[in-house]
């Protein structure tokens, strides 16, 4: 893991494995479990940009997980990594007591342990980078520690573009902008992020798409990758969106619990040096809101 601004240790792994208690971050810096540039440091320790930080794999043991057959959405894949478009309602990695119905049980019935990095984590194989639960779309994971090496440094240093789309309430005064925030945990829901006046940089462009007189169409190409980012950010310009449960907090009358988001695109180098993309269309439920809300009722990548 490579920090990318300066801030406590035990903050700055609180926040990247969110699942894990401060506490016992802290437990594992003071039983020397965790280093930084391979020296001995205090939880108070502030990193610097560019620090290297090794954990003992101890921190991430968690109960035997076991494969699962799932209906995997192979986008593409070749012997080093896969695309996989992801459902709504499968959270990525087992996390706490979660450890069935996880991508990662798909995974390892496609794939077996073998056939997956797994220096991330034992909980965690081929995961290198995340999607919330029901956020649809593009993931992509690694098939070997090289691999995971290759992209894990791509995302740390912002060089995966990726695109996604949301369905939002309300119309934008500013039809394209870029919404550049701190956010941090919010002081008041610790299950939940917010802007906020110091934290971490979060970097989100957005354009709109289509718009009604209550509803808009958006595409958002992040530039940073914070949890919740462009949830927190839509809201943040009081354009939550559609669905969102946490962040929402708007009456409406659809049955949906889940938020209307989507990552149709993800572009980068590949290991071979050649710039690569691929993309995914909406899923069902969001083409039909998208219709019924006259948002259009072709499909965002048809032309």
């Amino acid at each position: 893991m490579i920090a990318d601004e300066i801030i406590r240790i035990d903050k700055f792994i609180s926040d990247e494995l969110e699942e894990i208690p401060r506490e016992k971050i802290k437990d594992f810096i003071k039983d020397k479990k965790i280093k930084v540039n391979d020296k001995i440091v205090k939880p108070s320790f502030k990193l610097s940009e560019g620090d290297e930080i090794e954990i003992d794999d101890s921190l991430f043991h968690v109960p035997t997980i076991d494969p699962e057959a799932m209906d995997l959405k192979i986008v593409y894949e070749n012997d080093d990594y896969a695309i996989i478009d992801k459902d709504s309602n499968v959270i990525v990695h087992p996390a706490g007591k979660i450890v069935t119905g996880t991508l990662v049980n798909g995974l390892l019935d496609r794939y077996g342990y073998d056939g997956l990095s797994h220096i991330g984590g034992d909980d965690r194989p081929g995961i290198v980078h995340r999607l919330d639960k029901d956020t649809t779309g593009l993931i992509a994971i690694t098939k070997n520690n090289t691999s995971y090496k290759y992209f894990k440094k791509m995302f740390e240093t912002r060089k995966v573009d990726k695109i996604y789309y949301a369905i939002v309430f309300g119309t934008f005064d500013k039809k394209s902008d870029t919404i550049e925030t701190f956010m941090d945990r919010d002081p008041h829901n610790r299950r939940k992020m917010a802007v906020t006046s110091s934290g971490r940089k979060a970097i989100s462009h957005y354009e709109v798409v289509a718009e009604t007189n209550d509803y808009s169409l958006v595409k958002v190409k992040i530039v940073t990758g914070r949890t919740h980012q462009i949830r927190v950010h839509m809201t943040h310009l009081n354009h939550p969106i559609l669905g969102d449960p946490v962040y929402g907090n708007v009456k409406h009358n659809f049955n949906l619990d889940h938020q209307l988001l989507h990552c149709a695109y993800i572009g980068f180098t590949d290991m071979e040096g050649k710039y690569v993309s691929y993309i995914a269309n909406p899923h069902e439920d969001f083409l039909k809101y998208q219709k019924i809300l006259g948002l259009g009722d072709i499909n965002v990548f048809e032309n």
